[in-house]
C-alpha cells in the first residue's frame, strides 16, 4: 500500500470499510458514467453493492491505488496502473463520483499530489493517461495540470455503436520539475499547490 498523500483539501489514503455505504450513497451518474465510456444503459442502471465492493476490492489490490477523501468523507479515487519500473512510466487513472465537488479544483489536487509522489520518489521518468476525446472537462483538468496531448488514438471506444476517439495526454519528470511547470491551481478561490 502506497503511503498517505495529503494536500490543502484532500487526503489520498487506503480504503475503509465506511467507504462502501458512502460510495453506494452517491449512486451512479450518468453523466460520469458516460465519460468513463459506459454504454447509455449502464449509465442509467442503479449503483449495486457488488460493483461498488469490487471497486473497492481493486483499489485494495493495486499497489499505487488511493481512495480520495475530502472532509472526511469520500470524493472518488485515483491510482497508478501498468508501472514499468525498467521504462520509469506508469499511466494514471481518477474518478470522482460526488457530482456536488466537481468543478472545485480536488481533481486537480489529487493529481498533482500523486505526480509529486511519482516523479519525486518514485523516481518515474513518465506518468500518462487515455481520456475519451467527448470528456472535455476532463482533458482540460489533465492540461491545468502540465499533461500534453501526444496523439489521438482514433475510434478506439465502442460505445452504443458509436465509435469515440481516445486521446492521449502525458507527463515528463523534466516538465513537472521546470520552473513554473506544473502549477496546478486548488480549489477555486483557495489559492494554488504548486511543484
Amino acid at each position: 500500500m502506497p503511503p498517505q498523500l495529503k494536500g490543502p483539501h484532500i487526503l489520498l489514503r487506503e480504503s475503509r470499510e465506511r467507504d462502501v455505504a458512502e460510495r453506494l450513497a452517491l449512486g451512479r451518474d450518468p453523466d460520469i458514467a458516460r465519460m468513463f465510456g459506459a454504454s447509455l444503459e449502464h449509465a442509467q442502471s442503479p449503483l449495486t453493492e457488488a460493483e461498488v465492493v469490487q471497486m473497492f476490492e481493486k483499489i485494495r489490490k493495486d499497489e499505487y491505488g488511493w481512495v480520495i477523501e475530502h472532509e472526511e468523507h469520500f470524493l472518488g479515487e485515483i491510482g497508478l496502473r501498468d508501472l514499468n519500473k525498467q521504462d520509469r512510466k506508469a499511466r494514471l487513472a481518477i474518478g470522482l463520483f460526488d457530482t456536488k465537488k466537481l468543478g472545485r479544483g480536488f481533481g486537480r489536487e489529487a493529481i498533482f499530489l500523486v505526480l509529486n509522489y511519482v516523479f519525486h520518489e518514485l523516481q518515474l521518468n513518465r506518468t500518462d493517461l487515455r481520456v475519451l476525446a467527448y470528456n472535455t472537462r476532463a482533458i482540460r483538468c489533465y492540461k491545468a495540470c502540465g499533461f500534453v496531448v501526444e496523439g489521438v488514438e482514433r475510434e478506439s471506444a465502442f460505445i452504443d455503436n458509436t465509435y469515440h476517439d481516445d486521446v492521449i495526454m502525458a507527463i515528463l519528470a523534466s516538465e513537472f520539475k521546470r520552473p513554473g511547470g506544473a502549477r496546478i491551481a486548488g480549489p477555486r478561490g483557495k489559492g494554488q499547490v504548486s511543484s
